[in-house]
C-alpha cells in the first residue's frame, strides 16, 4: 500500500513539474550553513561566512573557481560584520566545467536581466 501511495505521487509529481513548464534539468538549491562563521572572532564572522560559501560550492560543484553574486555578499553583510545570517539558500549555475556562479534563490541570471 505504502508503494502504491508513493508510486501515485510521484506521477502527480512528474504531472506537476509538466503543467509549470520545468525542465528534467531544474536548477538545484542549496542551503548552505554558516554556523561555522559564529566559532570564530566576532569582528570576521561576515567574511567568514563569504569564505564559507566558498569552500561549500567547491566540495559540491567539484569546480575549480567560484563567482559569487554580489547579492549573495549584500545577503550575508545585510546586519552587519558581527551578525551574518545562521543558512543561505542559493543556486549554483554551472558557466563552464571549471567555473561555478552561485546566486540567490530568488535573483534573476544575468542572461535574463540583459534581455529585459
Amino acid at each position: 500500500m505504502a508503494l502504491f501511495v508513493f508510486l501515485k505521487i510521484g506521477l502527480n509529481h512528474a504531472r506537476l513539474k509538466s503543467e509549470i513548464g520545468l525542465s528534467e534539468e531544474a536548477e538545484k538549491v542549496f542551503t548552505i550553513p554558516l554556523g561555522d562563521a559564529w566559532k570564530g572572532s566576532r569582528l570576521r564572522r561576515a567574511d567568514a561566512a563569504v569564505r564559507i560559501v566558498k569552500e561549500y560550492v567547491k566540495r559540491h560543484s567539484k569546480a575549480e573557481n567560484v563567482k559569487i553574486s554580489p547579492k549573495v555578499v549584500e545577503k550575508i553583510w545585510e546586519n552587519g560584520r558581527q551578525n551574518p545570517p545562521r543558512r543561505i539558500r542559493v543556486v549554483l549555475d554551472e558557466e563552464d566545467e571549471e567555473t561555478v556562479t552561485v546566486r540567490l534563490e530568488g535573483e534573476k541570471k544575468e542572461e535574463e536581466e540583459e534581455e529585459e
